[in-house]
């Protein structure tokens, strides 16, 4: 199979919204037969019916996107557009001193061309860039490349270094503050609107000599290009910093990973707490399982009111111990903590003996951090609660 030789690569810190989402849609829509004509996963299934603006609108933030233009047995051609609200995306890794590193991944659209489709009429090449500098117009982006394949090797973190002069550079406003030849490198320069330049250096891609890159190279210098690099390659040294760029770019400076983080520790909180229900009322029902049936409850007398989880912890053990009875031993101890990691929205009851006689506990969790108590039983159970929670509120 014959796969796409040139890829467009584009980066972008920009403050991402739905907005500058459906720019990049636009950007496709202009040239219909350079469009996508599916997106989606692995393998991309999602038909581009209509416009890729009104299917960016539909899906909205988050995208991301593996993209086709053609699929056939004999070619292909597709790319991958991901765009995440806010400055982009992150990794993360724990230190060995149990610390968290995290690095910015901008957004990003990619685009392959078939050599097959390019040759196969004149001035598609010239479309081919258009659609690069539109791309880059539209996700506001601080660089891009437009690189054969057979040459193609991974590209640096834009924060790092350039791995490479392409058939098409796109340098951000940022790299032109840096270093201003690149707005009069004799090349043809198209500006686009963010202050940025669209550098090509030669009418086709397809046999490009060193030559044709000595003038972007020589306006960049040589310490730009780097041809290795790692975790210990300094970042915005040789280039400029994502920090750089995003001053050129209005907007939020919270880093994706500040809530990423929050996202993922309230995920490993639910975890948690589903782990631990799941194991108390196990124990809960193991304490249980070996009792007769107690009878029925008089409802006429409740007592009710809600609790912070921790709250009902404090309070609920306090109760426990005055009711007595099963409360004030194993099932208890597990009903306790039953009660405080329920799911939300779970609605539920138990009957149980105590000191005073019979009596319901009923749960039900409308807020991950509160419970509604609900106590029904004999007449005194009100007011030996009352009192209990009057001095438990006292201190």
């Amino acid at each position: 199979m014959n796969i796409a030789e040139l890829l467009l690569e584009i980066e972008s810190v920009t403050d991402m919204d739905l907005e500058r989402a459906a720019a990049v849609g636009r950007a496709y829509d202009a040239d219909p037969e350079l469009r996508p004509v599916r997106v989606g996963g692995d393998p991309a299934r999602t038909k581009v019916e209509g416009s890729m603006e009104a299917l960016i609108r539909r899906t909205a933030l988050p995208i991301s996107w593996l993209t086709q233009r053609v699929n056939t047995r004999q070619e292909f051609e597709g790319g991958e557009i991901v765009l995440r609200p806010g400055r982009g995306g992150y990794m993360a890794w724990d230190e060995a001193d149990g610390s968290r590193r995290f690095l910015l991944a901008p957004n990003k659209v990619d685009h392959g061309v078939l050599r097959s489709w390019a040759d196969g009429e004149r001035g598609r090449l010239d479309r081919v860039a258009d659609l690069f500098t539109r791309l880059c117009e539209a996700i506001d982006a601080c660089y891009g490349t437009a690189t054969l394949l057979p040459r193609k090797r991974a590209l640096p973190p834009a924060d790092m270094g350039l791995g490479d002069i392409g058939w098409l550079n796109f340098f951000g406003p940022a790299f032109v503050e840096r270093w201003p030849a690149l707005e009069s490198t004799g090349l043809p320069t198209t500006k686009v609107a963010n202050g940025g330049v669209v550098i090509r250096i030669a009418d086709e891609p397809w046999a490009i000599d060193d030559a044709a890159r000595q003038p972007v190279i020589d306006a960049v210098g040589w310490g730009a290009l780097l041809r290795s690099w790692g975790p210990s390659t300094p970042r915005g040294i040789h280039v400029p910093s994502y920090e750089d760029h995003m001053r050129h770019s209005p907007g939020t400076m919270e880093m994706p990973w500040v809530r990423g983080e929050i996202e993922r520790a309230a995920a490993q909180s639910e975890r948690t707490r589903e782990r631990r229900y799941a194991r108390v009322r196990r124990q809960r029902e193991a304490a249980m399982a070996e009792r007769r049936d107690p009878g029925e409850v008089l409802r006429e007398n409740e007592w009710s009111t809600s609790f912070d989880a921790d709250d009902w912890r404090s309070f609920g053990r306090r109760l426990f111990r005055r009711l007595g009875g099963e409360l004030a031993g194993p099932v208890g101890k597990a009903l306790l903590e039953e009660i405080a990691s329920a799911p939300l929205n779970l609605e539920e009851s138990v009957a149980v003996t105590t000191d005073i006689g019979l009596i319901e506990v009923r749960w039900f969790i409308d807020d991950v951090d509160t419970v509604d108590i609900y106590l029904f039983g004999p007449p005194e159970l009100p007011g030996v609660v009352n009192a209990e929670h009057e001095r438990w509120g006292e201190g």
